[in-house]
């Protein structure tokens, strides 16, 4: 009797007691500045710019992305780039033009002085037209090294006739090439030149004799690369790939492709590789729909893909050969097609600053995100099971007006905006990625240590509802007094719903107690700590004094409440029943 009284005695009081032992949990992240995992390459905080945006080139566009520090931009839009005709600003057989050309590409590109990457027409396109690509972008008007007539019957010259044209003024009569006259004496020198966007997929227009194939591809791809290197030896020019678990659904794409570029004596100079996380609800795949939770998860896999690329890449090419490829990430976003509010959301916001710290735990060296303005969709998954106040989608950084919408809607950021601006604060080309680990999946923590000196830390609260309190023990590395601390999170967000306060990021600086301190996040947030010994503790906030009430008499009867510095009921019965336990246990 003793025992099971005793049993039920303690029981009892570990059932009262546990909501404050939940509540009282910190999660345990560890960093060691002295554990370096690699070097931050700058085209990892890249974006995606496209044909249809009018408003690629304006100065308030690069203004919002220098004020975000971009470093990378890709052109001229996914898809299109196989059917897009650079010289007319044209795709197909249309003679309609897109909205911005390579004009527009030069302003954006040259005003944020981004790397630059460009995706060549491989599928109604030719080898001597990517030629003539890189010579207007790169060559002097001096050069001489011929390109010469296509299969198509097009003479394209030769490199300093491209050159030329850049640097010529507008025509008084326009022959559809003034939009290519720039006046621009000078290279606009870009290095990254990528053959075709996803030519393994059957959604990509291809007009070869045998589409989407992997033995066509690798074959035109040496012609491409003879070309284009011809007129600048000094590009890098990439190739599109997939990984192992979707070879077997495009023709054994990469292995096939691969080792046919090897038979031909081509390495490549990097891989391509897109990456789309879900399926949208309407296209109905079984557990891969759009999922906030779930979301949240998958960029941890981002190691797994790094190392397959590099294992096919060592396979095929041998690891000599191999050792010479990198491997960039040229779009990558929530979801594959149909844009729904989850694309609009904060949640994927958080999303990318994920991706964005495990691709800095692998080797890729570039991470481009879809897009700066894609435009509304307001069609497609919209569910309240998902997170978000904005009843639509669109995979733009940067709003696109509704049709007859106010042109300053072209201005107007999604919170992916706003977590790129923040990452600014923690990483930038040329730091030194560190270790950091966490315990609790819902809050992840990624570190670099500044060619600046200060240690930053991003970490992400994945949690929707519950502010996680974190325990930071650090090695390698003495923390100051104090450090600054960046945030971006829900109450940003819903200050864009409301229109009350401020909807950029949070600034503050916080004190620091030594090699391990405590910090708390916010639900659904991304905060930047960044132990810098500039940063200089907060002000103590001295509480403003209180009247004291009077003392109430004595009372001779029982009941009425307690005091504000009384137990509660429920612990004081706690202690009571522990008493009680202790007595029956004594007997």
């Amino acid at each position: 009797m003793n025992a099971r009284l005793l049993s039920f005695g303690s029981a009892t009081l570990l059932s009262l007691l546990l909501p404050v032992a939940v509540l009282a949990q910190t999660v345990s992240v560890s960093v060691n500045a002295a554990s370096a995992v690699r070097t931050v390459d700058e085209r990892v905080f890249g974006l995606n710019a496209t044909l249809w945006d009018p408003q690629a080139g304006s100065t308030q566009t690069i203004s919002l992305l220098q004020a975000a520090d971009l470093r990378a931009i890709r052109v001229p839009g996914g898809s299109l780039s196989d059917e897009y005709h650079w010289r007319t600003n044209t795709t197909l057989a249309n003679t309609w033009t897109w909205a911005s050309g390579f004009n527009k590409y030069a302003d954006l590109i040259t005003g944020l002085n981004a790397q630059a990457m460009v995706t060549v027409n491989y599928g109604t396109g030719t080898p001597e037209e990517a030629a003539a690509w890189v010579a207007y972008a790169n060559a002097s008007a001096s050069a001489t090294t011929s390109i010469a007539t296509d299969a198509k019957g097009y003479n394209w010259q030769n490199a300093g006739t491209w050159a030329a044209l850049r640097g010529a003024s507008p025509l008084a009569t326009d022959d559809g090439m003034n939009f290519l006259r720039a006046s621009r004496s000078a290279a606009i020198g870009i290095k990254y030149w990528e053959i075709g966007n996803e030519n393994y997929g059957t959604w990509e227009t291809d007009e070869q004799a045998v589409k989407n194939d992997p033995t066509t591809y690798a074959n035109r791809a040496k012609d491409y690369i003879s070309k284009m290197k011809a007129v600048d030896p000094t590009i890098k020019i990439g190739v599109v790939a997939v990984t192992t678990r979707e070879n077997a659904s495009y023709k054994n794409w990469t292995s096939v492709m691969l080792s046919r570029l090897k038979v031909l004596g081509v390495t490549p100079d990097f891989l391509i590789y897109h990456r789309y996380e879900q399926a949208p609800a309407a296209d109905n795949v079984p557990g891969n729909f759009e999922n906030d939770a779930n979301l949240l998860q998958k960029a941890k896999t981002w190691p797994d893909d790094a190392a397959d690329l590099r294992q096919q890449l060592i396979t095929h090419l041998g690891a000599t050969e191999a050792a010479k490829v990198e491997i960039l990430v040229t779009e990558n976003n929530s979801v594959y097609a149909k844009p729904g509010k989850q694309t609009t959301s904060l949640v994927n916001g958080l999303f990318h600053a994920d991706s964005v710290g495990h691709i800095l735990q692998t080797e890729i060296n570039a991470l481009l995100w879809w897009d700066l303005r894609n435009g509304r969709d307001t069609g497609n998954n919209n569910s309240a099971s998902l997170y978000g106040w904005r009843n639509y989608g669109d995979y733009g950084i940067l709003s696109t007006p509704p049709s007859g919408g106010s042109a300053s809607i072209y201005y107007e950021p999604y919170p992916v905006y706003y977590v790129m601006k923040l990452l600014a604060k923690f990483a930038r080309g040329r730091d030194t990625v560190v270790t950091a680990t966490s315990n609790n999946s819902l809050l992840t923590v990624f570190a670099v240590k500044s060619i600046e000196g200060p240690l930053n830390l991003l970490v992400i609260n994945k949690d929707p509802s519950t502010t996680l309190s974190a325990s930071i023990a650090v090695a390698g590395y003495t923390p100051p007094a104090a450090a600054y601390v960046h945030s971006y999170g829900k109450t940003q967000d819903t200050a864009v719903q409301t229109g009350t306060g401020s909807t950029d990021i949070a600034s503050t600086t916080m004190a620091i107690s030594g090699a391990t301190f405590s910090a708390s996040f916010a639900p659904y947030s991304v905060t930047v700590i960044s132990l810098d010994p500039t940063a200089t503790p907060p002000a103590p906030v001295t509480p403003a004094p209180t009247p004291t009430p009077p003392t109430p008499p004595p009372s001779s009867g029982g009941g009425g409440g307690g005091g504000g510095g009384a137990p509660s009921l429920w612990f004081a019965g706690a202690l009571a029943l522990l008493a009680f336990a202790r007595q029956a246990f004594r007997r």
